[in-house]
């Protein structure tokens, strides 16, 4: 596929979906669509959780009846109820947000995610153009539709990866935020270690202790408590398909959503998570690029967890950027898996095919053979 082709192909397929999202809009009343599901999708689960912090009732954010009480208060009707699944440092990042009325705080949610997540991606792709390739992507655009965390985490890590080297102190304090998802930082403990980036290793475990210990004194440190316990009702989502299978993206979501029995869904997922945590350790023990080694620890993030959703496959297309340009086919249908991996949720309502954990793969394996490519020629260089 040629750039020009990708880059017409990609705007109309963006044209398609920002008209299916103007679509929906159709017949909303106050915040709630047609369809009884709040306008801006899951932001309410942030909005509300923020505003019962708010309001002094940090202890009841995970109790669905308190919640579904302030998410009806404000959108009169709503056929749904979206939980809070986060850990207690994310209410920090949510709270600011609780100050503005829902429709102010979805929006400005929308412009600085979607901020931070273009400077990211204006910092790591080869030129301005190619920033059609993270404009356009589907897992990005869903975000206007239902606002969730991708934008945020795609831009913590595409710009900690950047800064590393230049600015590692302020890395490291990106990666310490990813503490808000902590099952999506999983590699960067091992990539900073191996690459022996002490600086921002250091960095990174200040900015999770302050977070951590912050979030215990101002919530309490047994919000901890209710977080985990919680957990159980976050992994039914999944293992119960408690939401759309639809939304899934991880392997072992595709699974059952095929009807996979859970052992076998398990052990598949496992399988694959082992590989890729052990291809990801390999490229970081290679001496190659800083961007071969963020492309696969972007995309083996992706193939770790069993609680992941297409919207989180933005960080995808932020692993695929870092190989770009695309010096042969393999890379160049990486790229484009990575890019149309959002659209799982749209062509999972045919079939849940693993779409999501096929493209990851696909980058992975990308970045594995760019680095045995460089490890190679650098062994083989003339030694002065």
């Amino acid at each position: 596929m040629t750039r020009k082709l990708f880059e017409i192909s990609a705007v109309v397929i963006t044209i398609g979906l920002l008209l299916v999202f103007a679509q929906r809009t159709l017949g909303v009343h106050g915040y709630r669509l047609a369809s009884g599901q709040p306008l801006w999708g899951d932001f309410i689960a942030f909005w509300s959780a923020g505003k019962a912090a708010l309001e002094g009732h940090v202890a009841q954010i995970h109790d669905r009846v308190f919640l579904a009480h302030i998410q009806q208060t404000t959108i009169p009707g709503m056929h749904v109820m979206a939980p809070w699944n986060s850990p207690p440092p994310f209410l920090f990042f949510v709270i600011p947000f609780a100050l503005l009325p829902y429709g102010t705080a979805a929006i400005t949610w929308l412009i600085l995610t979607g901020a931070l997540y273009l400077f990211a991606a204006s910092k790591i792709l080869p030129d301005k153009r190619a920033l059609i390739f993270a404009i356009t992507a589907p897992a990005a655009l869903y975000h206007i539709g239902t606002e969730q965390v991708g934008l945020l985490i795609a831009g913590l890590n595409g710009l900690a990866l950047y800064w590393l080297d230049r600015r590692p102190r302020a890395a490291g304090a990106l990666v310490g935020m990813l503490v808000i998802k902590p099952h999506l930082a999983l590699l960067w403990p091992f990539y900073l270690a191996l690459t022996r980036r002490w600086t921002a290793f250091l960095a990174a475990a200040v900015s999770v202790s302050v977070l951590i210990i912050g979030a215990g004194l101002v919530f309490g440190f047994e919000s901890y408590v209710r977080f985990y316990e919680n957990l159980k009702a976050s992994q039914d989502l999944i293992a119960r398909l408690g939401v759309g299978k639809q939304t899934f993206g991880s392997l072992f979501g595709n699974l059952l959503a095929l009807r996979v029995p859970m052992p076998f869904a398990i052990a598949g997922h496992a399988v694959s998570a082992v590989a890729a945590f052990g291809a990801a350790l390999w490229v970081f023990t290679r001496k190659v690029d800083w961007r071969v080694q963020g492309a696969a620890l972007c995309s083996a993030t992706l193939l770790l967890s069993s609680y992941l959703f297409f919207y989180d496959f933005v960080l995808l297309g932020l692993a695929a950027a870092l190989l770009a340009p695309p010096r042969n086919k393999l890379e160049t249908a990486a790229m484009v898996f990575a890019w149309l991996s959002g659209m799982s949720v749209a062509f999972s309502y045919a079939i849940p095919l693993p779409l999501c954990p096929f493209s990851a793969w696909l980058v992975l394996i990308a970045a594995i053979l760019r680095a045995r490519s460089e490890a190679s020629r650098l062994a083989s260089a003339p030694q002065m």
